[in-house]
């Protein structure tokens, strides 16, 4: 028999015997459930990325400041002016405005009052600080497709605008190029024609290619009277610092990029902005 004396020693060793036994076949539970996802705060403070906050374009006055003289000239920029189903069976559509969106889009400005400056007027802004009127436009058309001639000039001189066309001279008299018969009746109808390269290379190829791309059509343009002021339009809108330097060594005063923007500054000359134009009224552009 137990001692009564032993009796809550033994009473605690037989609690802690159960319990043991107990612990020992009763299963545990194990979460399978997903992790709860770490609030943004709290993933910052691990380490993930903040993003940057999206520069504000400078405002006319910063522009002039930095880079002024600087005008507000929106340089509208055109490729295909035709119908939409020869776009379409010609897979142009990406490049193509409408002719009836264009003479829509022409009568538009027109009636408010818009009228067209030349790349001249620009280089005498800069150079010599005559005033471009307000509520011009510089209008241009790039690759010199004969759809200019067939299309859009006859509406421009219906309204009484003016453009300038910036041809790749090595297309000129290919199918769905311009001719240079229709260059020089053009010209002699107020068009500015300038260099857009000889076969619309990319000046950021190879120096000694993008020499004979720019020198090339410089040469052709000047031989037909053309281009006087020498203005350029870098193709697919690339520039390059070498580029810059054989337009300088040629005595070019312009350069034009696809960049958007209608603030064009005199430091800026051969980086100038311009508006793309699509299928659609006007006022969706600020006009």
């Amino acid at each position: 028999m137990l001692d009564k004396k032993n009796l809550p020693i033994f009473g605690l060793v037989l609690i802690v015997i159960v319990a043991a036994a107990y612990l020992k076949f009763t299963p545990r539970k194990t979460n399978t459930s997903t992790p709860t996802p770490l609030p943004s705060e709290a993933s910052a403070k691990l380490g993930s990325p903040t993003p940057s906050p999206t520069p504000k374009p400078l405002t006319f006055a910063q522009m002039n400041s930095l880079y002024g003289p600087c005008v507000f000239l929106p340089t509208l920029m055109y490729h295909h002016i035709q119908d939409a189903k020869a776009a379409a069976d010609k897979k142009q559509t990406a490049l193509t405005v409408d002719t009836d969106f264009f003479r829509q889009q022409m009568q538009y400005l027109k009636d408010k009052g818009y009228v067209s400056a030349t790349a001249n007027d620009l280089i005498n802004f800069f150079n010599n600080g005559t005033k471009i009127p307000a509520k011009s436009i510089l209008i241009t058309i790039d690759d010199g497709y004969d759809d200019f001639y067939l299309n859009a000039l006859p509406i421009l001189r219906e309204m009484g605008f003016t453009a300038t066309v910036f041809v790749p001279t090595g297309l000129v008299n290919n199918p769905g190029y311009l001719s240079w018969d229709q260059i020089e009746s053009a010209a002699g109808q107020g068009i500015f024609f300038a260099n857009h390269t000889w076969s619309h290379k990319n000046v950021q190829v190879a120096q000694d290619v993008m020499v004979r791309e720019i020198t090339t059509a410089d040469t052709q343009l000047s031989e037909k009277g053309l281009n006087n002021p020498k203005v350029f339009a870098y193709p697919y809108g690339f520039s390059s610092v070498t580029a810059e330097k054989l337009l300088t060594q040629l005595g070019y005063q312009l350069a034009f990029t696809t960049n958007p923007g209608s603030i064009l500054c005199k430091a800026k000359h051969f980086d100038l902005p311009r508006v793309r134009i699509g299928n659609g009224s006007m006022s969706r552009y600020g006009f």
